[in-house]
């Protein structure tokens, strides 16, 4: 199979900003929040107060909260410091032990979250701050024998890529590479660090002897 022509492109989409994984815990049981090990510096106070870490996201991204309190502290995500206002992008709601997917969409987002107390109704603000330009794609190399073998820089093991197909520019749409893998990382055969690694199986049966290859960015 000739290899066409290959073009590095990306589809803008919402993406995972870089930290997209956050752990709240209770510090010695008080009445307040820690989120990745830090403090807020207040003293834990029972109900209805700003007391816990405050931080910032970014829209246009998904995060992973890991909630690890207690029974008596399970966690809500509201758009106000009240547990009767809860979000609609969290993905579970009075969470002590386990996981919560928060996204947060790039248009028409709240501009102050709050993570709260289900039982006493202390809390921490969380700023949302302007979608994130991704990472800009590139690829710098490729390699056609018994498959495809695409290296670029730009993506992340938080950013989900896929290559896409087709076998003209003049008309048909960008295909989905029906199968492929994808590693983050340096490639044992290549001598780029930092890069990610697309492996797929060669195209002539779908696409004959020219074919388009690029990679897009995938919502999450």
């Amino acid at each position: 199979m000739a290899l066409g022509f290959v073009l590095a492109g990306i589809a803008r989409a919402q993406v995972t900003i870089s930290p997209p994984n956050y752990t709240v815990t209770i510090p010695g049981g008080q009445f307040k929040y820690d989120v990745n090990g830090q403090d807020s510096g207040l003293p834990g106070q029972f109900a209805n107060v700003d007391d816990s870490f405050n931080f910032s996201l970014n829209a246009g991204a998904t995060y992973i909260f890991t909630m690890n309190t207690t029974s008596l502290h399970p966690v809500d995500i509201c758009t106000n410091p009240v547990t009767t206002a809860r979000y609609t992008g969290a993905s579970a709601q009075a969470v002590s032990s386990g996981t919560v997917t928060l996204t947060i969409p790039s248009a028409n987002y709240p501009a102050t979250l709050y993570y709260i107390c289900n039982i006493h109704s202390f809390y921490g603000k969380i700023t949302v701050n302007p979608p994130q330009p991704a990472p800009p794609t590139t690829i710098i190399k490729t390699s056609v024998a018994t498959n495809i073998v695409l290296t670029f820089t730009g993506g992340t093991n938080a950013i989900p890529m896929i290559p896409q197909f087709r076998s003209n520019l003049v008309s048909g749409a960008w295909l989905p590479v029906p199968s492929y893998t994808n590693s983050f990382g340096s490639n044992a055969n290549s001598t780029f660090t930092g890069t990610n690694t697309i492996t797929l199986n060669r195209l002539d049966a779908i696409c004959g002897r020219d074919v388009f290859l690029r990679i897009s960015q995938v919502p999450n």
